[in-house]
């Protein structure tokens, strides 16, 4: 008896499977790392309580104990110390027990900065 490959005449039909491919996409990863956004005055408010180093557009740095601010930085600061940069070369050191800032003077904030070395380096 000999054996058919394929379709027979015999009435036999084909069958053929129509249902689509499917391609799934690659695995997502999601990182790990969270990123935290923060606003710039929002690290001004985490240092109330603490020293901040101010830089002033000057040649003046202070450093005190930050007690509050507004939107402006405008900042209220105790136990300060004015470190100013005299024409000549010098220096002067100021000591305040409180101040009111105008923050539109301001250059830079460095929080916990000590201020600028008093040991003869440049200010």
């Amino acid at each position: 008896m000999a054996t058919s490959q394929g379709p027979t005449s015999t009435g036999d039909s084909i069958s053929l499977s129509t249902t689509p491919a499917t391609v799934s996409a690659p695995p997502t990863v999601t990182p790990s790392v969270t990123v935290v956004q923060l606003l710039p005055l929002e690290l001004v408010d985490k240092c109330i309580g603490s020293r901040i180093h101010v830089i002033m557009k000057s040649d003046k740095e202070i450093v005190g104990t930050l007690l509050g601010f507004d939107d402006y930085v405008n900042m209220v600061l105790e136990d300060v110390t004015e470190f100013e940069t005299l024409p000549d070369g010098g220096s002067r050191i100021t000591k305040l027990d409180q101040i009111l800032l105008n923050g539109n003077h301001v250059a830079m904030l460095v929080p916990g900065g000590e201020g600028p070395s008093t040991t003869g380096g440049a200010v």
